[in-house]
């Protein structure tokens, strides 16, 4: 008996069309891609009411078919155990149950179930992985978004002074001036402890001691004490996973996973984190978070105006600022007496 169905490689999400030929030999045959095996090497899944039934087949090869009354005939001319279940899914109840509760657990898997496993592996995984992972991410940047910086060696200095009393002596953190006409403004953290600051967003500074840079790196160096930038990647790849898995085709998680570590936004929730911690550090170093505070609001004032948003767009796009974000800065100006 011939079947029509939808073939995946297991390589590429590339669908195939193809005819499965069951012989009463009781082999499966797909003539197109040298496929012969025997009935019992494959898995035909239970019917599920109308869908497409899917069959696996060895080596991560995968059909789905719609033909179902031919496939549940096969199944029983070859006298194979036939589930229970398309009787129990006939019921249009059932079955809406059954999508609801699917959908359900899928929900829950990618928000909740995702938020505790990258809680927990963000502070499980060695630091030589996020070496690794950061150091491909970088090279990948550098390839395509991230020039060599052309500050002078005044604001280099400055700014490097700031840094080094920041983490004070803590070999996790390195700087890195770059210059991305693509990227524009923007200061991004690496879970390696990696943070990349672009000349264009230093071009931005009102500070002539670059105070306000001291307040951004503060906020990275909190993106990265958090583990923000490796718990969203880790969220997004589990994300990947579940869909790889429904679409059958999950190579382009490891390629996807350094755009994933730039690009994904932070949550409101890990900026104001950030932004307490930078307080915090400025604090600390006893210089006023007025500078910061003032940065952010020309960069506010700056996004809102139409002629820059091109520029500014992919900071806003990483580093969303809200008005309770800047009211957040403002309130902290006033609580120090730092000037």
């Amino acid at each position: 008996m011939l079947v029509d169905a939808v073939l995946y490689d297991g390589k590429s999400s590339k669908e195939h069309k193809v005819t499965l030929d069951f012989t009463f030999g009781r082999r499966v045959k797909i003539a197109s891609h040298n496929i012969d095996v025997a009935l019992e090497e494959i898995h035909i899944a239970s019917r599920l009411g109308n869908t497409p039934r899917v069959m696996e087949f060895p080596e991560g090869i995968r059909c789905k078919s719609m033909q179902n009354d031919k496939i549940d005939q096969l199944l029983r001319d070859f006298n194979l155990n036939k589930s229970k279940t398309h009787r129990i899914e006939s019921s249009s109840i059932l079955t809406l149950g059954s999508i609801v509760l699917t959908i359900a657990f899928v929900w829950f898997m990618l928000t909740a179930g995702a938020n505790y496993s990258a809680n927990l592996l963000a502070n499980v995984l060695p630091k030589s992985t996020l070496d690794e992972v950061s150091s491909i991410t970088l090279e990948h940047l550098e390839e395509g978004y991230l020039k060599p910086s052309k500050l002078s060696k005044r604001q280099e200095a400055i700014i490097q002074a700031h840094f080094n009393r920041l983490v004070a002596g803590d070999s996790t953190y390195k700087l890195h001036f770059r210059s991305s006409s693509q990227m524009g403004p923007n200061a991004f953290a690496l879970p390696s402890g990696d943070i990349v600051l672009t000349d264009q967003l230093v071009a931005l500074s009102r500070d002539n001691d670059f105070r306000d840079i001291l307040g951004v790196l503060a906020h990275e160096k909190g993106h990265v004490a958090k583990k923000h930038s490796l718990r969203m990647a880790i969220k997004a790849g589990i994300a990947s996973v579940i869909i790889g898995y429904i679409t059958g085709d999950i190579s382009f998680i490891a390629t996807t996973i350094p755009t994933l570590l730039v690009n994904n936004s932070y949550s409101r929730e890990f900026e104001r984190e950030a932004d307490v911690y930078a307080v915090k550090e400025m604090k600390r170093l006893n210089v006023s978070t007025r500078y910061m505070s003032e940065l952010f609001e020309v960069l506010d004032a700056k996004y809102a105006d139409k002629t820059h948003q091109s520029r500014l767009r992919n900071l806003m796009a990483s580093h969303p600022l809200t008005s309770e974000r800047i009211e957040y800065l403002r309130e902290s100006v006033k609580e120090s007496i730092i000037d």
